[in-house]
């Protein structure tokens, strides 16, 4: 059925109404058909690629922030074992740290009565016979691999003799040297009166300090 202007323009006011209504409805349907649904669809697929790629960026930005502290990590660990490394004499400091011992006494007052080294100690004395039979059962049952020590323990008998405030002032400065040195297995006599010194003590002690060892 053909309309012509002429016969659109002569329809009531509320039929033409009717007609815009409808027609742009049906262009509204249509572009939403063909253009808007396809848009929405295209953002909601990027809307979600989106928090994808951002739940991505915070979990690496996490993982990236967890390394950065494990360097640091690292990074302390390494610094306080050159610090231990430094307090740790090797082979051709051991003299020295000696003689450092032995100034520490005369400067503090004490004598000298007793000076003896002993050789390093690079393993743990053996367990008695007796003792050792009786515990088969624990020592099989324990595991038999130690950690391996990167430093040997070097003992020194001492015996020194001199009034307890001069011997607690040789402890001290032996324990303010810039190397590890402990001093252990003190044992102090009855002090003695000794013409023109006060009373003496002997004091019998082990001065233990400890080599590094360079283990390629």
């Amino acid at each position: 059925m053909d309309i012509s202007l002429d016969e659109l323009k002569k329809l009531p006011p509320k039929v033409k109404a009717l007609i815009i209504f409808l027609a742009c409805l049906l262009i509204s349907y249509f572009y939403y058909m063909f253009f808007l649904q396809a848009a929405l669809e295209k953002r909601m697929t990027l809307g979600d690629k989106l928090a994808n790629l951002q739940q991505q960026v915070e979990e690496k930005e996490k993982a990236a922030a967890q390394l950065g502290r494990y360097i640091r990590e690292v990074e302390a660990l390494q610094e306080s074992f050159q610090l231990a490394l430094m307090k740790l004499p090797n082979e051709r400091e051991i003299a020295g740290i000696l003689s450092s011992v032995v100034l520490a006494g005369k400067t503090a007052g004490v004598d000298f009565l007793l000076f003896e080294p002993k050789p390093p100690e690079k393993a743990p004395p053996k367990p008695d016979a007796k003792a050792g039979a009786a515990k088969t059962a624990d020592a099989k049952a324990a595991p038999k691999q130690e950690a391996e020590k990167f430093y040997d323990e070097i003992p020194i008998k001492v015996q020194v003799a001199g009034s307890f405030h001069n011997t607690v002032s040789f402890f001290d400065q032996v324990a303010r040297l810039p190397r590890i040195v402990n001093i252990e297995d003190i044992s102090m006599g009855e002090a003695q009166d000794v013409k023109g010194r006060g009373r003496i003590v002997k004091t019998s002690c082990t001065v233990k300090t400890y080599m590094f060892v360079d283990k390629k």
